[in-house]
């Protein structure tokens, strides 16, 4: 059964039962979370943003258990700029050269819902399929809450909030990518969600897909919030993300 053999030189620890290795990449804190028994094609999870939260729920240890490896890399402090998607397309190539597989399966909860997105619209080939849980979609979102966030991610970008209302680097104007590429999604939002609005993000979004001619699965939950992220039951999340690297 293939393994990826870790350099010496890094750390590790143990995270949920398994062994999670530590090393720097270009500056920003990275690690790769290790199954027991990989699969042997090197299959592997990508949780992009809040990597320590709702881990169970989001099915990331049953991932483990299926023989996918999983990894995360700190890129927050770029919001998904155009730089920072290229540092972290650089950083699969690096895991491409461990051994890891040209596809990754993306985690995106809340913010990382955001960086979700425009990795796979940027690099829609290396990626096999996406899981959004109360994604942050829109670059551009008029919500006054959002003010602070949206204006991060102009900060990063260099736009103007009006540039970003038409910029492909806004994941609401760039969706075709996915689409035309077949990803497929899987989605948990909460209806009663305050921090990030589903009228000005997911709701766009799912809507731009499916007149696109894309699918997308849907878990809407009434009376439910931003938190928590996940599913009492993360069967369903592991059967989706399984299939998605079977046809990969």
């Amino acid at each position: 059964m293939k393994r990826i053999v870790f350099p010496e030189s890094w750390t590790a620890d143990e995270w949920y039962g398994f062994t999670r290795h530590h090393f720097d990449f270009e500056g920003c804190k990275a690690w790769i979370v290790e199954p027991k028994y990989p699969a042997g094609d090197g299959r592997w999870s990508w949780c992009t943003v809040w990597p320590e939260a709702f881990v169970r729920r989001v099915g990331i240890v049953a991932l483990l258990e299926h023989g996918f490896y999983h990894v995360h890399v700190d890129a927050f402090k770029f919001r998904a700029s155009p730089e920072g998607v290229a540092l972290m397309g650089r950083f699969q190539d690096f895991l491409q050269g461990l051994g890891l597989s040209p596809k990754a399966n993306l985690i995106g909860m809340s913010w990382g819902g955001f960086f979700s997105l425009r990795y796979a619209e940027t690099f829609p080939q290396r990626v096999a399929a996406i899981y959004l849980d109360a994604p942050v979609c829109n670059a551009a979102d008029p919500e006054p809450n959002a003010a602070d966030r949206v204006k991060t991610i102009l900060d990063n970008c260099g736009l103007s909030f009006e540039e970003m209302t038409t910029s492909k680097i806004n994941p609401l104007n760039n969706v075709e990518a996915i689409v035309e590429a077949g990803i497929p999604l899987f989605a948990a939002v909460g209806q009663t969600d305050e921090s990030v609005a589903l009228a000005t993000n997911f709701d766009l979004l799912e809507k731009r897909i499916l007149e696109l001619g894309g699918t997308i699965k849907v878990i809407r939950r009434n009376y439910w919030g931003h938190h928590p992220h996940g599913l009492d039951d993360p069967e369903e999340l592991l059967a989706f993300h399984c299939a998605a690297r079977e046809q990969a």
